[in-house]
């Protein structure tokens, strides 16, 4: 087919995709918001086996915890220090090693501050803290390599099923692949450079890192380190976690957006830019048009209805059975976000079905810039929002019985809940929710400290269940009270004492919040209680909470200097609970 007339009907078919892409959907979903107050946050993903964490990339160069649904205050990794951000440069990529349960190690791709060329390093979580990294255990896998603007970096890191680890760079900028630094076939063309490329590396071998069967090893035209090329702008690819089949979303130049397909273990192969914008022959110097080597989209949209593809994942939840096998992808400028399933080994594509509406989270919020998506541990779909924001995909008649924000089918499927008596029900279901009651003290802002909590209590677990007072003075020191003799309302420090003496204390919280000098109410006290009855937070767990079936009862306790002593105090309302198995 002549390319003009190809391209036609393809961007008549994107404008009709734009226009009225509303086939009926087979299951019900929307966004949740799961964090908020990130910077400029890009890419979100967990490492293999960790349900509790989720890690958030800001593009300024810290890596942040959501931790039970905590956004922890301190970073898991802060390299500002390093890190040269501006147009499209900045930390960029997060990949966690497959086994790094075990080795503790994880990856990161950046541009540098001092001349922007982009570095990819191995880093180590520290020995003390599993919440933050080793800073100075920096090993450099791959770079620096140059480069000359601001623009078309991509930074992608991602761990294939082979647990090679996969890296992607845009071609370096400039129009079409040209201009200073650019050969004239461009570099996306070039196997002299990394550029416009996705690398592979086995990050368990000695340097360089490169496998002995990559694709141009024995091609002394093509750097060893190349997977694949042709590439404009890999921002975001991903593999199915089923298959091992990879979907490349590359960002166009001036008229094309592009999904690429790679079946799995399929190196070698060539997507065509700068000759190919899509299915579109660009005709730039050097290019012929429809080269058989070039392979083609298997998705392309124009710009009269969007901007810059981000490239997304193939479902593999377990909490939305409909959506398995579906692919979902978006849109940076319109936010717009939509799926289609394809089946490689027919090569056919089934309807795209736009999903932002659905996605709409509502309730006064909104995704406004889609800068990525992610997975967490369970294979759930996240959505990153430049404006700070990161979502999480749901079903809309989602069951979470214990409040954990995943679904119970997922809890007892991953064995984060058990199921003794097999009635499909997680077990700390069974029994007696916890309960909020009595009353806070006003504290010297007059605020009520409130209590909350996310997950469960449990005997065995050692993490999951997460309790909080918000409404707390910042910046100050608090102590989770508990006991095991019933609920009280005893006067204590000009408020009420919400549990029978005698009183135990677990690990002491800093209420973090606005720094100093503010002084306001934006405060939270946190601890995993879990964690605590198991020794991991320090301090003198009574043995108590590790016995199943027991009642207990909480209430947080801080400073509150803005009250005269003796009663200096700030109380939150209290918790009673049961541990469960």
């Amino acid at each position: 087919m002549h390319s003009t007339l190809k391209t036609s009907l393809r961007l008549l078919g994107a404008i009709l995709l734009g226009l009225s892409l509303t086939l009926p959907a087979r299951a019900q979903i929307r966004a949740v918001r799961l964090a908020s107050g990130l910077n400029l946050p890009v890419y979100a993903c967990s490492p293999q086996g960790d349900f509790a964490r989720i890690f958030i990339v800001e593009r300024t160069g810290k890596i942040r915890v959501l931790d039970h649904g905590n956004l922890l205050a301190t970073p898991f990794l802060d390299l500002n220090a390093k890190v040269g951000v501006g147009m499209e440069l900045g930390l960029l990529g997060l990949a966690f090693h497959p086994n790094y349960a075990a080795n503790g190690t994880f990856f990161v791709s950046y541009t540098r501050l001092s001349d922007g060329a982009s570095v990819l390093e191995r880093y180590k979580v520290s020995a003390n803290d599993p919440n933050v990294a080793d800073p100075l255990s920096a090993t450099l896998i791959a770079g620096p390599i140059a480069q000359l603007t601001g623009q078309h970096k991509a930074g992608c890191l991602q761990f294939g099923a082979d647990h090679k680890l996969y890296y992607a760079l845009g071609d370096g900028g400039g129009a079409g692949d040209s201009g200073p630094g650019h050969p004239a076939v461009g570099n996306a063309q070039s196997g002299a450079t990394l550029l416009g490329k996705i690398s592979r590396f086995d990050v368990d071998l000695p340097p360089p890192y490169i496998p002995a069967h990559n694709p141009f090893v024995l091609d002394a035209g093509v750097r060893d380190e190349v997977w694949a090329m042709g590439y404009r702008n890999p921002w975001r690819f991903s593999f199915d976690r089923l298959t091992g089949d990879m979907y490349v979303g590359d960002v166009g130049n001036g008229a094309v957006e592009e999904i690429d397909f790679e079946p799995a273990g399929m190196g070698g192969r060539n997507y065509g830019w700068k000759c190919m914008e899509g299915s579109n022959c660009t005709g730039l110097p050097t290019c012929g048009c429809n080269a058989p080597a070039w392979k083609l989209p298997i998705e392309e949209f124009g710009h009269s209805f969007a901007c810059a593809v981000i490239g997304g994942y193939v479902y593999r939840g377990c909490a939305i059975g409909a959506m398995q096998g579906t692919y979902f992808y978006g849109d940076y400028c319109t936010a717009r976000v939509w799926s289609f399933s394809y089946d490689g080994a027919t090569q056919t594509k089934g309807p795209v079905i736009e999903r932002t509406s659905q996605l709409a989270p509502g309730g006064g919020m909104s995704i406004n810039q889609i800068s990525s998506f992610g997975e967490d541990a369970y294979g759930e779909l996240l959505i990153c929002d430049l404006d700070g924001e990161l979502y999480k995909m749901v079903a809309t008649n989602q069951v979470d019985c214990n409040a954990n924000g995943v679904e119970d089918s997922c809890d007892l499927s991953f064995g984060t809940s058990l199921d003794v008596n097999a009635n499909q029900i997680p077990d700390e279901c069974d029994g007696d929710a916890p309960l909020v009651y009595c009353t806070a003290k006003l504290n010297s802002l007059s605020c009520l400290p409130s209590m909350s909590f996310t997950g469960y209590p449990s005997a065995t677990r050692g993490f999951g269940f997460q309790v909080r007072a918000s409404n707390v003075l910042n910046n100050k020191i608090g102590i989770l009270l508990y006991g095991f003799n019933g609920r009280a309302l005893i006067p204590f420090q000009g408020g009420k004492l919400c549990l029978r003496p005698p009183v135990k204390r677990a690990a002491s919280s800093n209420s973090g919040g606005s720094p100093a000098p503010a002084n306001d109410c934006s405060g939270v006290f946190s601890i995993d209680l879990n964690s605590f009855a198991v020794g991991a937070l320090g301090g003198r767990p009574s043995p108590v909470l590790r016995l199943p079936g027991v009642m207990v009862v909480a209430q947080w306790w801080g400073r509150d200097s803005g009250i005269p002593p003796p009663l200096g105090s700030q109380l939150s309302n209290g918790l009673s609970f049961q541990i469960c198995p």
